[in-house]
């Protein structure tokens, strides 16, 4: 029997594709005064593709981001802490995220977040979308010092629940980040495929492939 369900969060729980986007033309027209004539297509075309939807960290980013622009107006630590102060308002729920955690949680289930990124950033993220007084533990690689898919730190949040790790199931849109490693903890595993086909070469190790978050609630067991 399922005890727990603990969710990823980026295209996960929150659509960080539209939100991220959202930000950088919001962030290109606060800063376009200091951005030495740099167009709003190539700021964000240039921030997209070196960020590696949000696989390169924040504080390795923007100086890699400012040298490549050229950008003399304006230093990578403003943009930086612009970044963790006001892209967090920008996160947009994924269709029936509220409504599928509030669900699991009234049939007396244990909720929780774990998430790769910066504590600061991830949990306003959940402040701002309302999500954050749903949750019983919300785990950030940043804090904890160890990130998915290190199987360390899905045992250390079903530890910290006090739910044995074959009594909680994962789910998140990466194969190999999040149920690879949620797996290799021995949790069970919910794959939220997104339009995404499984990667060929990579063992299949999802217990469930859903399209839609609340298909969650249907999972064997819970």
């Amino acid at each position: 029997m399922i005890s727990a369900v603990l969710f990823d969060l980026d295209e996960t729980l929150i659509r960080r594709g539209p939100a991220i986007r959202a930000f950088v033309a919001d962030q290109y027209a606060r800063f376009a005064e200091k951005l030495d004539g740099i167009d709003a297509g190539t700021y964000a075309d240039t921030f997209l593709r070196l960020e590696d939807q949000g696989r390169v960290a924040k504080d390795v980013f923007y100086p890699t981001f400012v040298a490549a622009l050229n950008i003399r107006g304006v230093d990578a630590d403003t943009l930086l802490e612009d970044y963790r102060s006001r892209y967090p308002s920008f996160a947009t729920l994924s269709p029936g995220a509220r409504e599928t955690v509030a669900a699991v949680r009234a049939d007396g289930l244990l909720t929780g977040v774990i998430t790769n990124g910066n504590e600061r950033v991830q949990k306003a993220k959940l402040a701002a979308t309302g999500l954050h007084d749903l949750l019983d533990i919300i785990v950030v690689s940043e804090a904890v010092g160890m990130q998915k898919p290190e199987p360390t730190i899905f045992a250390l949040t079903t530890s910290n629940l006090g739910v044995a790790r074959d009594a909680a199931l994962y789910v998140g849109d990466s194969p190999q980040v999040d149920i690879i490693g949620a797996a290799s903890a021995g949790m069970q595993t919910a794959w939220l495929r997104n339009g995404a086909a499984w990667p060929s070469g990579l063992p299949h190790k999802a217990d469930a492939d859903i399209d839609r978050l609340p298909e969650v609630l249907h999972f064997p067991g819970r």
